[in-house]
C-alpha cells in the first residue's frame, strides 16, 4: 500500500511513526455526517493505521468558529457537555468504527475549533498517550499549511504528513494560512494558556473574516 509522505521533522520516516492525527474537515449541512473530504481523511487514516499496526488514531475537531449549525447534542461518554451538532471528531470516530477500526485504537478530541487548536489540544491534552511520532493526514493544501506553519509551533513530538488524495483542484480558503500564522504566533509556553489564547484568537479572527466577507458583497 503506497502513501505519499510530506516531510516534517527532518529525517523522520513513515516506518518510525506510531500514531495518526486526523484534523477536522467540516460537517455535512445537517451536522449528522462528514464532508466528502473528511470521509477521505478517515479512509486514509484507517489504511495508514492498519499499515503501521500500532499506535492510535486521534480524531480532532469540534466545528469551525463560523459554523453555527446543529441541534444540541451530548455524547454518551461526556454526559456533562452539550455541543451544537455532533462534533467532527465524533463523526470521524463513527466513520472509523464502521470501517472496522476498533474503538480502543481511536481517541476523540472534540473541543478544538481550527487547525491550530486541533494540534494543540491533541498534543497537550494527552490524547496520544505517549511521545511517539505522528503522521498527520490531510489534503495537500491543508497539509502544507500544517507542516510549514502550525505543527512547528504546536507539536512537541516528531511529525510528518500523509497526503489525502483530492479530486480536482481542491483549494484552501486563501485566508487560512495567514490566519493560522496569526493564531499560532507567540503563544504562551504553558499548554493550557496556549490553548485558551489560540481558541480566542481563532474565534475572533474567523468571525471578523466572515463579517468582512459578507460586507464585501453588499
Amino acid at each position: 500500500m503506497g502513501f505519499e509522505v510530506l516531510p516534517g521533522t527532518p529525517g523522520l520516516t513513515l516506518g518510525e511513526v506510531a500514531h495518526v492525527l486526523v484534523p477536522g474537515h467540516g460537517r455535512s449541512p445537517d451536522c449528522s455526517g462528514l464532508t466528502p473530504g473528511g470521509a477521505d481523511r478517515c479512509r486514509v487514516a484507517a489504511d495508514l493505521h492498519r499499515f503501521l499496526g500500532r499506535g492510535l488514531i486521534v480524531c480532532s475537531g469540534y466545528k469551525s468558529p463560523i459554523d453555527s449549525k446543529g441541534v444540541p447534542w451530548t455524547s454518551p461518554d461526556a454526559p456533562g457537555e452539550t455541543f451544537r451538532g455532533v462534533p467532527e471528531a465524533d463523526l470521524m470516530r463513527a466513520w472509523l468504527r464502521t470501517a472496522g477500526i476498533d474503538d480502543t485504537a481511536v481517541r476523540v478530541e472534540r473541543h478544538s475549533v481550527d487547525t491550530v487548536t486541533n494540534l494543540l489540544r491533541a498534543e497537550h491534552e494527552g490524547h496520544f498517550g505517549d511521545d511517539r511520532p505522528v503522521a498527520i493526514v490531510a489534503q495537500r493544501g491543508h497539509l502544507h499549511r500544517i507542516l510549514s506553519v502550525v505543527a512547528p509551533r504546536t507539536l512537541r513530538r516528531a511529525y510528518l504528513g500523509v497526503v489525502v488524495p483530492a479530486e480536482g483542484a481542491a483549494r484552501e480558503n486563501p485566508l487560512a494560512r495567514p490566519l493560522s500564522r496569526l493564531i499560532s504566533t507567540r503563544l504562551p509556553s504553558d499548554p493550557a494558556s496556549a490553548i485558551t489564547t489560540a481558541t480566542r484568537r481563532a474565534e475572533r479572527l474567523w468571525d471578523t473574516a466572515q463579517r468582512l466577507g459578507k460586507r464585501s458583497y453588499h
